[in-house]
């Protein structure tokens, strides 16, 4: 049986403290805060604003290297929560003899959604890790968007 998937929307804001970042993903009233570094913030930041650099940073790259190849990147998927890590994975599309062909990659789900803001793809929590981690929008104090 496959895992309902709730399609989710990145907050414009990065939060930041001392040793931590913060970004928050939304739906509707439903909020996911997900602790990453402030570096993966930022660039995560950059992405969903449209912010470039003269040099390619890293998920810039990534994007390259993947549409060079003739891949794109379909959707992430934030699909478990282990031990208070979240796990995700990142769906890459690709035609081979005019036929879709798709891989499914782990990856850190703060790479996911760098590269699913450069790529406009759809980014989709699971119906479990959101009742999980999930936390109501005005409990966080965001109560527009």
């Amino acid at each position: 049986m496959k895992e309902k998937l709730i399609k989710m929307e990145v907050y414009p804001y990065a939060y930041h403290a001392d040793n931590y970042s913060e970004i928050i993903l939304i739906n509707g009233d439903k909020a996911l805060p997900i602790y990453v570094s402030f570096m993966q913030a930022e660039s995560i930041m950059n992405g969903l604003h449209g912010k470039r650099f003269h040099r390619p940073l890293t998920h810039d790259l990534f994007i390259q290297v993947i549409n060079s190849l003739g891949a794109s990147i379909k959707k992430v998927v934030i699909d478990d929560l282990i031990e208070g890590v979240f796990m995700a994975k990142l769906y890459l599309e690709y035609y081979k003899d005019g036929e879709a062909k798709e891989i499914v990659i782990d990856a850190r789900p703060s790479d996911c959604i760098a590269l699913a803001v450069r790529e406009g793809c759809d980014i989709y929590v699971t119906e479990k890790v959101l009742k999980e981690a999930g936390r109501n929008k005005e409990e966080m104090g965001i109560e527009s968007f």
